[in-house]
């Protein structure tokens, strides 16, 4: 193995109540006729594209403003950035891959410009060798850059982490062994109904 390929929200970063917050100062903004979102029914309904997790959520586009509601739920989760760090234990997983020659790769449906940003925040961007993330904040799909990433290694050589399906789909397309770890954005009977490799916490990851 060569490369270990890292998503950031969720994996790296511990941002789920502050997602979840944020998501409901938007759902309070916009007055959607719901109930708020209890932290069980998010990782229930949380998916790729984004925008149908917002469908799910109750927002109907012919109504608002997808670019509209996603610049507003943005604002809302940088300004509680304070509220978020680091998960417990991948800063010893990164230098531990690092100390085994491995090159950190990070891929991320996050804006490039913030994702930077956001690792120079939280002290870590020395772990990382590539930063790979999209050109805007609508949190689209990663597997694109990614494909373009892999084209000219060897599959063999790389290992995905992430903590959502997406990653899991991320990594198939790829054609990569991925593992998922249950501590973000996704319920883990959703993770592992389709992974085989779901585990609880990152250092339980063997490399």
């Amino acid at each position: 193995m060569k490369y270990i390929i890292f998503d950031f929200n969720g994996t790296v970063l511990d941002d789920t109540l502050v997602c979840l917050q944020a998501e409901n100062d938007t759902i309070s903004h916009y007055g959607l006729k719901r109930d708020p979102l209890t932290l069980e029914e998010y990782l229930q309904i949380f998916t790729f594209p984004v925008k149908d997790y917002y469908e799910a959520v109750g927002f109907d586009w012919d109504v608002y403003s997808y670019e509209e509601v996603g610049r507003y739920w943005f604002e809302r989760y940088r300004a509680m950035r304070n509220d978020y760090k680091v998960h417990d234990g991948v800063i010893d997983f990164l230098k531990k891959s690092h100390a085994r020659g491995y090159r950190n790769i990070l891929l991320s449906a996050s804006s490039l410009i913030e994702l930077k940003k956001q690792l120079k925040e939280l002290e870590i961007e020395e772990y990382f060798d590539e930063v790979l993330g999209i050109d805007n904040i609508y949190a689209g799909s990663k597997v694109q850059i990614a494909l373009n990433w892999i084209k000219d290694k060897n599959p063999d050589d790389c290992l995905m982490i992430g903590d959502t399906l997406h990653d899991l789909e991320t990594a198939q397309a790829m054609n990569i062994r991925c593992v998922l770890v249950a501590k973000g954005h996704q319920a883990k009977e959703l993770l592992k109904e389709k992974c085989d490799e779901v585990y609880d916490d990152i250092s339980e990851v063997k490399i």
